[in-house]
């Protein structure tokens, strides 16, 4: 799992351009994917961020249960990782105007501060950041309310730096998302890369919808898999490489002479979980 430790030097100047602008930023917009709230939430930002007002946004809520999203909220909340955590979809536009919300009260408190040094005009600058492929780019979009920033489905696809206009009182700091240097575990590594934080080209796919199933069988969850790819007998008892043989056959992912094409069957599953054909749930907890 060598290959995961991906810490490209576009990322180090990302962070290098995070500390140049965090002495005007007045709150963070941390966005993680809540199908792993954990393993995406990057250590850097919150060592470089813990001394401003930090709103933890928990994005892609809509493919977890609210159960996961009640745990997690009290998890960052209770280990003082954010200071306010919110549910969110990028995609839909969900809580969007609840953020707005949070951010009117941060902006008010700020006013009556600058109003007592007899400065008028106040606006917030805001920092947005995450790892790749949480949904930065989309959720800008929702918030200028038109297309600001390129949006690509592949991880890393926001180039650069730009300030954008959000409302009036509003201007925020778009960065490019970043991994950190080296993951804690491995573990954490194949969570995002379940997900698709990490780009699928540099993996092995095999082994990581292999730990996907993993987690599947740990949490009783491997009825999703033979009613997905319509099984009739129970897979309780299958190895792995059973299972993805089984739904192999089924996808019809066989080559001339009867060989499998089991790669292309082991991202069919990793892509359905991740399109919610699988149902709506996390891998972390």
């Amino acid at each position: 799992m060598t290959s995961i430790n991906w810490y490209p030097g576009h990322m180090k100047k990302t962070k290098d351009m995070i500390l140049e602008n965090l002495k005007i930023i007045d709150i963070v917009l941390e966005i993680v994917d809540a199908r792993v709230p954990l393993s995406s939430k990057n250590p850097d930002i919150e060592k470089i961020t813990k001394n401003k007002h930090r709103i933890l946004l928990l994005n892609k809520s809509d493919l977890v249960t609210k159960s996961e999203i009640d745990y997690w909220r009290e998890y960052f909340i209770k280990n003082n990782l954010a200071d306010e955590v919110l549910d969110i979809s990028a995609e839909t536009g969900q809580n969007i105007k609840k953020l707005y919300e949070i951010m009117n009260k941060f902006l008010n408190k700020k006013k009556e501060k600058m109003l007592k040094r007899g400065i008028l005009n106040t606006t917030a600058k805001i920092l947005i950041a995450g790892i790749p492929n949480v949904g930065k780019s989309k959720l800008i979009n929702i918030l200028v309310g038109k297309k600001a920033t390129g949006v690509g489905d592949r991880p890393g696809f926001t180039k650069g730096k730009q300030w954008v206009r959000i409302k009036s009182n509003y201007e925020l700091l778009d960065t490019p998302g970043i991994l950190w240097p080296k993951f804690e575990s491995e573990q954490v590594g194949i969570n995002l890369a379940i997900v698709g934080s990490i780009k699928d080209d540099i993996l092995d796919i095999e082994y990581i919808t292999n730990e996907f199933i993993n987690y599947l069988r740990k949490s009783n969850k491997l009825s999703v898999i033979r009613e997905r790819y319509k099984i009739e007998e129970s897979i309780d008892e299958f190895s792995n490489s059973e299972i993805i043989d089984r739904v192999s056959i089924k996808m019809g992912n066989i080559q001339k002479g009867g060989i499998l094409r089991t790669e292309q069957t082991a991202y069919a599953i990793l892509k359905d979980y991740r399109d919610s054909r699988l149902g709506k749930f996390g891998v972390e907890k």
